[in-house]
């Protein structure tokens, strides 16, 4: 290309990015009106049952590390959003900047806090699998890294049997318990995942269950495979194997969902998957969990029957490598420093000739065999690496990162250790070592994301003795102890149809926002009895200062209906950040 048309294209491009900007920054202010909060996503209605299907698993890391991105960066907007990070927002948002409940998700303990039997039960509706009788293997299993089967208790129940790699106890079982729990709390759904013990003397092969051979043709399972696999896994020492018995889910299962796009055969599926608010936000929560492996094929649709309607639900499955585990053995101290093709740490190892070492390449490869490598030191939540680019990830903003970060910081040190003690570790200073590092990853997670938007929530309005309007909130940094609250003030603004109420921001140092004198004056001026219910709506900006002389965030904008006198009382509508 010559240097003139080189030139013209960098023109071009820093003249379409302040074209948009231009158009961003003219664009007019959002109105809203006094409607139900949406709560429940309308996508469980019934449909016809879609096709099931599979996704190959080097396709979908080509699409992902390769395709996607020159797809990307070949479109100049996507280009000047991804450069500008400056993503469009999630498009399922209700007006309080919440995910509501649907096939995909249900708010539970960070809206609702879960009891602590509630939490250490988490999807698990029984008491497990029957392994005291003979068990049947209906299945050898395909898909994971981790060895296993496909069973059939005494009790006629199926389950996913995944065990640990002989040399490391507890490592992958604990894992996959402790994080099911954890991902079912923040809101997703997740099979039922029990620690459980088999006999091998119990074990025998169901009539037809095949495998497939060296050459992928499908012979017989027979005792010599079995052993192949016993032989792998960790024995106790009265000859059982300890094994996670993920009970086989509701429904037929359709196969993985992509974390781009839409199931086209789905009437219910109307939202491409990279816009939604809670596939974007679980990057947050799989970074805190060092869950890295977040690839089409660790999920799963399924078509359930509920309340006489068909279907889909949408699952999260397989979190053996998470935490300290691999699957296979210990994670990699590089888990969350780099993917499966990095091309920055490729370079930087050719230009130095292989002498610049990574932080995370001085450190230990083992911390203890059930724990593998799992740590808080080096962990940087803002930039998590995956082992291969998420599309839903890459589009999350900043309020996708902040809600995720609220699911996160919700779970106490209590709920969290509570949590831990279903993984039911041997030796109770591996558990504490889990519990402890959970710990400091949640504060890093809360610390980082807080810091980016002004860190409001739990906003209420109500009336104080003198009958004034007082709008209370959270501030969620102060509340985490990121930030002290005797260094921190709030400095607000009313606003009536876009118009301020009084000419001068009010200034309080606590947590809630009362209107003074000349303010409720105007208010009265304002909101006639005979104004229609639609106009009905009063603007709140709130800014925050965390320290004395330092910089006032991002305004948040709270939009509360004020209903006429005597008739009801005021509702939050909406919430701007």
């Amino acid at each position: 290309m010559t240097r003139p048309r080189q030139v013209s294209r960098i023109f071009l491009t820093f003249l379409s990015a302040f074209l948009v900007a231009a158009i961003w920054s003219c664009a007019a202010p959002k109105r809203y009106v006094h409607r139900p909060l949406i709560q429940e996503e309308n996508d469980r209605r019934s449909v016809p049952r879609p096709a099931s299907r599979k996704i190959s698993l080097f396709e979908d890391a080509v699409e992902n590390i390769f395709n996607r991105e020159i797809d990307e960066y070949g479109n100049l907007s996507s280009h000047i959003r991804r450069l500008g990070n400056n993503h469009k927002e999630a498009k399922n948002r209700n007006a309080l900047d919440e995910a509501p409940n649907s096939s995909w998700f249900t708010n539970r303990h960070a809206v609702q806090a879960m009891s602590r039997e509630e939490l250490r039960r988490g999807p698990n509706l029984g008491s497990g699998p029957d392994f005291s009788r003979e068990v049947t293997i209906v299945a050898a299993k395909s898909e994971g890294v981790s060895p296993g089967f496909r069973v059939r208790d005494a009790m006629g129940n199926q389950y996913f049997l995944k065990f640990d790699i002989k040399g490391f106890p507890d490592l992958n079982t604990a894992a996959e318990v402790v994080t099911t729990k954890f991902v079912y709390a923040a809101g997703y759904n997740t099979p039922e995942n029990y620690i459980a013990f088999l006999d091998p003397k119990r074990l025998r092969i169901g009539e037809g269950v095949t495998v497939r051979d060296k050459s992928g043709k499908h012979v017989p399972m027979t005792q010599s495979f079995v052993k192949q696999i016993l032989d792998r896994i960790q024995p106790n020492a009265d000859g059982t194997y300890r094994a996670v018995a993920s009970k086989f889910l509701p429904g037929k299962p359709l196969g993985p969902f992509h974390f781009a796009g839409l199931r086209k055969d789905d009437d219910n599926d109307r939202i491409e998957h990279q816009h939604r608010r809670e596939l974007r936000g679980y990057k947050v929560i799989a970074a805190w969990l060092n869950s890295y492996d977040t690839k089409a094929n660790n999920t799963l649709d399924m078509y359930a029957t509920e309340d006489d309607r068909s279907f889909v639900r949408h699952y999260f499955i397989d979190f053996a490598t998470s935490l300290g585990s691999s699957g296979n053995g210990a994670a990699s101290a590089a888990r969350g420093k780099m993917g499966s093709f990095d091309l920055w740490h490729s370079l930087k190892k050719i230009v130095t000739l292989g002498l610049y070492v990574e932080p995370w390449e001085k450190k230990p490869r083992l911390i203890n065999p059930s724990v593998g490598y799992f740590d808080s030191e080096l962990f940087d939540p803002g930039n998590y690496s995956f082992i291969i680019p998420n599309p839903a990830f890459q589009r999350a903003t900043e309020l996708d990162g902040f809600w995720g970060a609220k699911i996160v910081m919700a779970f106490s040190d209590q709920d969290i250790r509570d949590i831990v003690t279903t993984g039911q570790y041997v030796n109770q200073d591996d558990a504490e070592y889990i519990a402890k590092t959970l710990i400091e990853r949640r504060d890093e997670t809360g610390r980082y994301w807080f810091a980016k938007v002004n860190p409001l929530a739990r906003f209420e309005i109500s009336a104080d003795a003198g009958m004034r309007p007082v709008l209370r909130f959270a501030d969620l940094a102060v509340a985490a102890g990121f930030e002290q609250a005797e260094q921190t003030q709030y400095r607000s603004k009313w606003l009536f149809q876009d118009r301020p109420l009084t000419g001068d921001r009010m200034v309080a140092a606590t947590p809630e926002i009362i209107p003074d004198r000349e303010t409720l004056r105007r208010l009265e001026q304002a909101f006639t009895p005979e104004m229609v219910d639609e106009r009905r709506i009063l603007t709140v900006v709130i800014e925050t200062q965390h320290r004395r002389n330092g910089p006032w965030s991002k305004a948040v904008r709270v939009h509360i209906y004020v209903p006429p006198a005597g008739v009801g009382s005021a509702e939050l509508v909406a919430i701007e950040r």
